[in-house]
């Protein structure tokens, strides 16, 4: 896995915009952000997720991780990198 790290401002907002390779950028909420990214980890290419979410004991718990700890997911296949990143709408 290739995770950005992020450094969070105090901003105090649960929506994110999702940017998703072949797909206009589109705001979603922490709980919608979760969901996304716990599908793109149980359909994960391979038998395995990479080590660093692996040591996770749920898909949940390893989708909460990259929320609240990294910005870009790089899978392997043709998916490529999802990106994420913490917005506040006025």
């Amino acid at each position: 896995m290739f995770a950005v790290r992020r450094r969070r401002a105090h901003m105090k907002s649960e929506t994110y915009v999702l940017l998703e390779p072949g797909k206009n950028e589109e705001f979603v909420s922490e709980e919608e952000l979760k969901m996304r990214l716990k599908g793109w980890l149980e359909s994960w290419p391979g038998d395995e997720l990479p080590p660093d979410l692996a040591g996770f004991e749920t898909i949940d718990d390893a989708a909460a991780y990259l929320v609240r700890s990294v910005c870009e997911l790089e899978i392997d296949g043709e998916v490529g990198s999802v990106q994420w990143y913490q917005v506040q709408l006025e």
